[in-house]
């Protein structure tokens, strides 16, 4: 549905929700995520992986019940999309762009249930997918993808808990909270929210005296239950490492809360955030159903972006940590539009003609960016040109310089190089000879392998680490990752010399 809106003395072309039918609405969102869909689909293709899905990738290869960084979901999409089409990028990317699929229909079922007006459900999905988050970060594959699909499953099974309290309903809340964990610890805290939402809202509270939220609870701890034990089994690992962000680093810094408003603004697009919070306070309370709609989104919201907010007071808070909020917070915006759609003011209603464009045009440029490079003005500090170019080409110096030193393997000492050079060099022996906590649930190459002279590359310059662990390092300079003329950034290179034989230590363990 589009429209000519009076801006001023201009004239614009508009999507207007509020001149749509519900039917209407509902063919367009039809249409829309399925054109954004196949967009998601096409910059996994095009995008190299950045250095993250690379990493997750080996995981992938090497499936476990837990890795350090977090638990495993994120490395069963990886391997179903690979065996599904391949190791490549579109198989790596495959499963996390298509759980954007039942994620919108959580998100459009959810709504219908939360809202009177019959246009939000379809709305919510649509503002969802337009979001970078719901577009770039269901494209990547990361854990914020597997989390966001179960975090708007949570969203429609706490809904639903609102006007209907079979145990279903429950059983499968537990479910969707324990998937939710296995993907990302951050899950815990969308469940700390349902939990306030359960306490706070009388329809959801009286519940607690039957024995299905119970249940639920204890399914959600039986399913993520393989993290627990493989926990327990790897000195808490995974806890200690994500626990570690609570405790830490407790110095006075609200800069960074600022940072995170910022990015969240810039993440959920400045209308749709904007519709969002207003979606969110008593003046869109009316367009909620009545049973609590309005205060089970409010409450599974803010108890994480309490968390979000504190750590934020003292800490960077990364602007993919809230990723799993935007199911629910779409359902908020869609509510906040459907209110502006009534105001009495005729400025704010035509804002809600804009929020739909105006994401779309920046999800395209940002895709286009991704995928072409169009614009270089940044150099290495293009966060696209940073992360996904130049690397086959360093990959091949790196691979020179070890044929050249007549080195047997490469090691490193920084977990995103060494799964980018794996990737690209899968007929040499490439291992990371720090960190080994990262690599206890992988295929290590053979000590045989690692025999010999060797190629380190660092991204220290200064060779005393290296030194430290090997004896002796002898630098040979730099190898610079490049992109068309951009120098974006050197890995520091050393000869070193491990000598074979059961009587001497694997480069990979510390001295």
């Amino acid at each position: 549905m589009s429209a000519a809106t009076d801006i001023g003395t201009a004239r614009l072309p508009v999507f207007h929700p509020g001149r749509a039918t519900p039917d209407s609405l509902r063919r367009m969102a039809i249409l829309l995520i399925a054109l954004i869909l196949v967009g998601r689909l096409v910059l996994a293709a095009m995008v190299p992986l950045v250095p993250d899905e690379a990493y997750y990738a080996l995981w992938g290869a090497n499936l476990s019940a837990g890795y350090l960084d977090h638990p495993p979901m994120i490395a069963v999409f990886i391997r179903l999309g690979t065996m599904l089409v391949g190791p490549g990028e579109f198989g790596v990317r495959l499963v996390c762009v298509l759980a954007t699929v039942p994620a919108s229909v959580f998100i459009w079922r959810a709504a219908d249930l939360l809202i009177t007006d019959r246009r939000a459900a379809p709305l919510a999905a649509i503002l969802f997918n337009v979001t970078l988050i719901g577009f770039l970060g269901m494209t990547l594959a990361t854990p914020d993808a597997p989390l966001v699909l179960f975090a708007a499953a949570m969203t429609y099974f706490a809904a639903r808990l609102t006007v209907d309290d079979r145990p279903r309903w429950w059983i499968a809340m537990g479910v969707a909270t324990g998937l939710a964990m296995e993907a990302k610890y951050s899950g815990a805290l969308f469940a700390a929210g349902f939990a306030a939402a359960v306490l706070a809202v009388p329809v959801l509270r009286r519940q607690l005296l039957r024995p299905w939220p119970w249940l639920a609870l204890l399914i959600a701890i039986l399913v993520f239950a393989p993290n627990l034990i493989w926990n327990l089994e790897h000195g808490w690992a995974t806890f200690t490492k994500q626990g570690g962000r609570v405790t830490s680093n407790w110095s006075f810094a609200p800069h960074y809360l600022a940072e995170l408003v910022a990015a969240q603004f810039g993440l959920a697009t400045p209308l749709v955030f904007g519709f969002g919070l207003w979606g969110l306070t008593r003046a869109a309370r009316s367009v909620y159903r009545p049973g609590g709609g309005r205060a089970v989104l409010l409450w599974m919201l803010l108890a994480p972006c309490a968390y979000f907010a504190f750590h934020a007071l003292r800490s960077r808070v990364e602007g993919n940590w809230p990723a799993f909020l935007f199911p629910a917070f779409s359902i908020a915006a869609a509510a906040g539009m459907i209110a502006a759609m009534a105001s009495s003011r005729p400025a704010i209603r035509r804002l809600t003609g804009f929020a739909i464009p105006v994401a779309l045009v920046l999800i395209a440029l940002v895709g286009i960016h991704a995928a072409l490079v169009p614009v270089r003005t940044l150099g290495p500090r293009d966060p696209i040109i940073r992360m996904t170019r130049g690397w086959p080409d360093f990959a091949r110096d790196a691979d020179a310089l070890r044929q050249s030193i007549g080195a047997n393997y490469i090691l490193t000492d920084n977990y995103q190089l060494n799964a980018k050079l794996a990737r690209e060099l899968p007929a040499v022996p490439v291992a990371q000879f720090n960190e080994r906590q990262r690599y206890v649930s992988f295929a290590v190459p053979s000590e045989a392998s690692l025999a010999g002279v060797g190629l380190v590359l660092s991204v220290n310059p200064d060779p005393a680490a290296v030194r430290e662990h090997f004896g002796t390092a002898e630098p040979l300079g730099e190898v610079t990752r490049r992109f068309d003329g951009i120098d974006i950034v050197p890995a520091y290179a050393f000869r070193i010399e491990a000598p074979a034989g059961a009587e001497n230590p694997s480069p990979l363990t510390s001295p």
